[in-house]
């Protein structure tokens, strides 16, 4: 059976945050139409049922048109090195 996407092993332990990072914006990035879509059909309905009082669709589901490159500040070295210990001593753990 073939995989979709990036294989686990590599997704989990071979390529670095700030990839990681970057291949998740793109699938959200990848559905945010589809979302704006469906927020647009509530938009719709709602518009049918009572008056909206100004309001548009950006107005009821703001974080569906947020921009998504505000870039948060990455864990520090310290903090990945951690949570690789972390992994590696639960994976010792549950092979026994």
């Amino acid at each position: 059976m073939g995989e979709i996407g990036i294989p686990r092993r590599e997704f989990l332990y071979d390529i670095r945050f700030w990839e990681v990072r970057r291949i998740i914006r793109g699938y959200r990035q990848r559905d945010r139409l589809k979302h704006q879509l469906i927020a647009e059909c509530a938009y719709a309905a709602m518009y049918a049922m009572r008056d909206p009082k100004g309001k548009g669709v950006e107005d009821m589901f703001p974080m569906l048109f947020d921009d998504d490159d505000d870039d948060e500040p990455p864990i520090s070295e310290e903090d990945v090195a951690d949570m690789q210990a972390m992994m590696d001593a639960f994976n010792a753990e549950q092979k026994q």
